[in-house]
Formats: C-alpha cells, sequence, structure tokens
C-alpha cells in the first residue's frame, strides 16, 4: 500500500537516487549534457528548500521511498500557480503512474486549497506512460525543452541573405522588427502576452550575449538569440558546457519563412557554440506554437515536456 506524507531531510537521498536513474532512463544521450555529477548539489537544494517550505511529499511502501515531489508556488501570468519542476519529482519505475496519481491527489489537494488553480508540471518528452495518464487527468502540452549538440552541424544551401551579429547600431531596428514577434505570439493559436524589451536591455543583451540578424538588404527578416554563459540550471538542466537559444529568442519574418533562412541561423550558432568549446545547446518552444513545432524537432531532440492543468475556478466554493 502506497503511504503519502511530508517529505523529512532523511528521505533526500533516497529520493535523489530515483531522479537519477530517471534522468539516465530518459536523458542519457549524445544530444544532451550529464547533469548528474555537477547538479548533484542544486537538486539536493532544491527539495531541502520546499521541504522547509512544507512543499514537499515522498511516497513510500513498507518504509521504502518510491517517489517524491517538491514544489514551488509563485503568480504566472496573474494566477497563482503550484509548479513541478524536473528536478522536483521522480518515483520507482514500478507502477510508476500509480504512485504519480497518489502524490498529486495528496498535493493538489493541498494547493487547490490554497486557491492555487494552475498546475505546471515538468516530466521528460519520452515518458509515455506519464504523459498519457497526466493527459487523463486533464493536463495538457505547455512548452517543449530540446536538446543537440554542437557537433551536429549540416551544410545547407546558400540562402542569399545577409546574416550579421547585431551591434548596438542595430537596436532601433531590432526594437521595430520586435513588434512583429510579438504581435505574432499574441495571436492564435498561441495567445502569449510578451514584454516589450527596452532600448537599454536590448543593447545590455548585446554586450552580454549574441544576437544574429538575417537580412534582405536593409530589412531585417530574421534573429536568433543565445548565450553561452550556462551554469547548472534546475528547470532546463543545462550545465556549464550549455548553451542556449533565449532572452529574445527566434524569430523569422512571416513573408521569409520556409526559404532556410531559420536553418542558417541555427547553422551559425552550432558553429559558434561549437568553437567556444560548449559541446550542447538547449532551446524552449511553446507547443501551442505551429512553426516552432515544425522548425525545431528538426534540429533537436525533444527532452522535457511541461503540461499545465487548469482547475476550476469554484473549485472552492460551497
Amino acid at each position: 500500500m502506497i503511504k503519502i506524507s511530508l517529505m523529512g531531510f532523511e528521505d533526500i537521498t533516497d529520493a535523489i537516487n530515483l531522479w537519477k536513474i530517471q534522468f539516465n532512463r530518459y536523458c542519457f544521450c549524445d544530444a544532451f549534457p550529464d547533469f548528474i555529477d555537477g547538479g548533484h548539489k542544486i537538486i539536493e537544494s532544491y527539495i531541502k528548500e520546499q521541504i522547509n517550505n512544507g512543499h514537499a511529499i515522498v511516497a513510500k511502501v513498507n518504509k521504502e521511498v518510491v517517489g517524491f515531489m517538491a514544489w514551488q508556488c509563485f503568480d504566472f501570468h496573474n494566477e497563482r500557480t503550484a509548479f513541478l519542476p524536473i528536478v522536483g519529482h521522480a518515483t520507482s519505475m514500478n507502477d510508476e503512474c500509480r504512485i504519480y496519481e497518489e502524490m498529486y491527489c495528496y498535493a493538489s489537494n493541498i494547493w487547490v486549497l490554497d486557491d492555487r488553480f494552475n498546475h505546471l508540471w515538468m516530466t521528460y518528452f519520452d515518458d509515455a506512460n506519464l504523459k498519457n495518464s497526466l493527459y487523463e487527468l486533464g493536463f495538457g502540452s505547455y512548452v517543449i525543452d530540446a536538446c543537440q549538440s554542437t557537433s551536429m552541424i549540416s551544410q545547407s544551401k546558400k540562402i542569399g541573405y545577409r546574416i550579421t551579429y547585431a551591434t548596438k547600431n542595430d537596436v532601433d531596428a531590432l526594437l521595430e522588427f520586435a513588434k512583429t514577434s510579438k504581435e505574432y505570439y499574441a495571436g492564435s493559436p498561441i495567445f502569449l502576452k510578451r514584454n516589450e524589451h527596452t532600448k537599454d536591455e536590448v543593447i545590455k543583451l548585446i554586450e552580454k550575449d549574441y544576437v544574429l540578424i538575417a537580412w534582405d538588404r536593409e530589412k531585417i527578416i530574421g534573429v536568433m538569440s543565445f548565450t553561452i554563459n550556462q551554469d547548472f540550471h534546475f528547470e532546463r538542466l543545462t550545465t556549464p558546457d550549455s548553451s542556449y537559444i533565449g532572452s529574445i529568442g527566434a524569430f523569422i519574418h512571416s513573408d521569409y519563412r520556409g526559404k532556410g533562412v531559420g536553418t542558417a541561423l541555427l547553422e551559425k550558432v552550432f558553429a559558434f557554440c561549437n568553437e567556444k568549446g560548449k559541446p550542447y545547446i538547449h532551446v524552449s518552444f511553446e507547443s501551442a506554437n505551429p512553426n516552432a513545432q515544425h522548425f525545431w524537432p528538426k534540429h533537436f531532440k525533444s527532452a522535457i515536456r511541461s503540461v499545465r492543468r487548469t482547475i476550476n475556478k469554484d473549485a472552492n466554493t460551497n
């Protein structure tokens, strides 16, 4: 019989061992960095913090730890949210779905009683059993995190457009191009409201990281930004030998999609990161973004799926 209770510090070692087994099962491949050795302290620190917050539970069978959950609480898009990062949960493979269901029933009751009706959960992309179980519980795909070896550089045909690294002289043009990007993300079927970047923020981004621009004469037709200044990150599972496509992200003008612009930008990112000794690169994209769904999986291995469930807002009314 599965027994669920609040997690104690004495359970941490067993919980992390379960997590390591799960990570190796789903992310041990040439496309993904080894997070375990350097990331062990990050996982331990995260779990300890949530135990202190009262945000961690453990599942046991005959006093043996068979699963755990450690979550964060915050506001997300103005909704009170409970969030399970990828380092915040694991189970044994024996009856995995049943253990997760029992733990979610226990944890979600705590969340909803606290008026947290938005539930976010990061799972391994290839864990089909958990995915199917969660979908039956009302979760749906929200964000995909993917990774690839930067040595996987292909040679595409020449596109006939100029590609440069952004400088301070390009800031005004970038801000103008960002308006098109913002309109795209706010529209159907994504409906994502993105914050506008200020001129100072873009300048700092160019100074700190890298922004590639594709040009058709003097017109910006595509951008792709990335950083090589990564460390161990408990959500994306990046490591110091990882790079990451983020900040501004990637966007191709609608008139130029399907012409190889995105692939040409990505090839330059891969080549640069490989030269700088960063053998892995990560990217995150919204599941509801059709263009992203067509592009990124062609070049990256999907590793982590974030799913979301919205509880009826009258759940606590009598």
